[in-house]
């Protein structure tokens, strides 16, 4: 597995709900048991929850402050989340609806900040990679614009294959660097039979037909939807999923 050296890594997913925030919270929590210098970013959000009061009262996106308490750093929360809207719909949706555009500059100077501060970069993205940010970027355009490598957060169930591999052609159309599809198993599993059959061979034919790796299989664990999760438990269910060797290249970008 070549990887080279970046500064940063970009968790994009094939659609909503496939574990992303989890996979960057467990990845970052990971790095810092490990000695790793990483710093966490959710450029944007939508479904802010109002905190503080008077001047100081702003959106704080719950994401936000799970990848915050992961990594275990102190940073302003206006620079790990720039911004956030409190509507939970779309990106673009929540913009129109408040007349707030996304602020790309703002995202832009915040990046560069953490970046600065810390060696490695962990960054949540919203949704997939064809959503729309305004009438005409979409979360492609902010990769493009953080210069990081994309992470593929894919399902381990029926339909993976298609929006996995459609998802791996667009980015390398867009000309993104992607350095690997992580699935996982975000739902109960399933009693089905078929079901079963394919979360068991879909991670082979993935690794076959795709052109970048399949980076691991993360296992389903009930108790990652506890409010209180400990960065102890991200910690050990990335360990038992995720590939040695990319859990080795990690610890080098830190070093």
């Amino acid at each position: 597995m070549k990887l080279g050296n970046w500064n940063g890594v970009f968790i994009t997913g094939t659609d909503t709900g496939v574990g992303k925030t989890l996979v960057a919270a467990g990845l970052a929590a990971w790095c810092r048991a490990h000695g790793v210098d990483v710093g966490v970013m959710k450029p944007i959000a939508t479904g802010g929850v109002r905190r503080g009061r008077g001047s100081r009262a702003g959106l704080v996106s719950p994401d936000a402050a799970l990848l915050a308490r992961a990594a275990g750093v102190e940073d302003d929360p206006a620079l790990i989340n720039p911004v956030c809207y409190r509507d939970p719909l779309a990106p673009y949706a929540a913009s129109l609806k408040t007349h707030q555009p996304i602020a790309w500059g703002r995202i832009a100077r915040a990046f560069d900040v953490l970046a600065g501060r810390h060696r490695f970069m962990i960054v949540e993205g919203i949704g997939g990679l064809s959503v729309p940010l305004s009438r005409r970027r979409t979360v492609v355009n902010l990769i493009q614009r953080l210069r990081v490598p994309v992470l593929v957060v894919a399902r381990l169930r029926v339909g993976t294959l298609n929006h996995a591999l459609l998802t791996v052609e667009h980015a390398r159309r867009s000309r993104l660097r992607v350095i690997g599809v992580l699935l996982n198993a975000a739902e109960v599993p399933s009693s089905d039979h078929g079901a079963r059959l394919a979360e068991r061979t879909n991670p082979r034919v993935l690794q076959e037909c795709l052109s970048v790796p399949v980076l691991g299989v993360l296992p389903y664990r009930r108790d990652l939807a506890g409010k209180r999760l400990s960065s102890a438990t991200l910690v050990r269910w990335i360990a038992q999923g995720v590939q040695p060797r990319f859990l080795s290249w990690l610890r080098r970008q830190g070093c």
